[in-house]
């Protein structure tokens, strides 16, 4: 039976979360904006290359500084994908296979809080490391590759009964989804602070570097190509109505300063399936530790 269309609002206290600070602005990032301003104005298609090469390029691989119990039982794998090697960590040995998406330059295992509690509940847990992160190989990605990469990983492990995905991690999961033929279909789908509209993305890509609007529409074209698809079309909100997850759950803060919770609510209301959980406080990333938002998530996959 599919669960009831609805909003629910997470009450919270938990004591460890932290104020969550806005994007920091490298120091690269002056240069940068001055050449787009004066140079990418002369050479809008020129820029407009060097904006994508730059949207596509992690400026930082994910590393643990310390090790845990959780980290230290993770059985690691890899998965051939496009001539890269993927990292992949597996945990448990259950029937039930539950993947773990992470967002744009963070890794597979900054998800593990969801890990053992489906491991008491008998299930097995899989995660990676997308191209170009945590511990793969590669230097660039794009979302048509990391949801191919979703593809591939799938193809190996086996049957996904849920997927929980983290902020990219979600586009490139409802991508993999609606774009790509899988092997399977995921009966259970979480997102987690997840943009809804790709016109949000690029629009933070290029107002964050300064790049003028002649070197926008070049960019954008490349986007387009790469996606084989309108930016216009390109929505988790339309992408969701297209495949058949029983039930999507979207979770999102309030105070989300990276994407605004009114991404959420315009997922919810474009997904027949969808329903939302708000908390407070607990910002982009705090939330995916939350062990309130956990135990929900842990809840919406595992009730029949």
């Amino acid at each position: 039976m599919q669960a009831v269309k609805k909003i629910e609002y997470l009450a919270s206290n938990w004591p460890e979360k932290k104020k969550e600070v806005g994007v920091q602005t490298p120091w690269l990032i002056h240069p940068i904006r001055f050449g787009f301003q004066t140079i990418g104005r002369l050479f809008p298609k020129a820029a407009g290359k060097l904006t994508y090469t730059l949207f596509t390029t992690p400026r930082r691989r994910a590393q643990h500084r310390v090790s845990d119990p959780t980290l230290e039982k993770a059985r690691i794998f890899e998965v051939l994908f496009a001539k890269q090697v993927l990292k992949g960590y597996s945990w448990g040995d259950g029937d039930k296979t539950i993947l773990l998406v992470h967002g744009w330059e963070s890794r597979g295992t900054a998800m593990r809080s969801f890990v053992d509690p489906f491991l008491e509940a008998g299930y097995r847990v899989v995660a990676f490391d997308g191209p170009a992160h945590g511990n793969s190989e590669g230097r660039r990605t794009n979302l048509p590759e990391f949801a191919k990469a979703i593809r591939a990983l799938i193809h190996q492990v086996g049957p996904i009964e849920a997927a929980i995905c983290h902020s990219f991690g979600g586009v490139a999961m409802l991508y993999a989804l609606s774009q790509l033929e899988l092997d399977t279909q995921v009966r259970r789908l979480v997102t987690i602070s997840s943009p809804n509209d790709m016109k949000l993305m690029l629009k933070q890509a290029t107002d964050f570097m300064h790049v003028p609007k002649p070197a926008r529409k070049h960019f954008r074209t490349i986007i387009e190509y790469k996606m084989l698809m309108p930016v216009a079309k390109a929505s988790l909100g339309k992408w969701g109505n297209s495949i058949t997850t029983e039930d999507i759950l979207i979770v999102h803060d309030e105070e989300d300063r990276v994407v605004p919770v009114s991404e959420a609510l315009a997922i919810f209301e474009s997904i027949d399936q969808a329903s939302v959980l708000i908390s407070k406080g607990y910002g982009h990333y705090q939330i995916t530790k939350n062990p309130d938002v956990i135990r929900r998530v842990t809840q919406f996959i595992m009730e029949p």
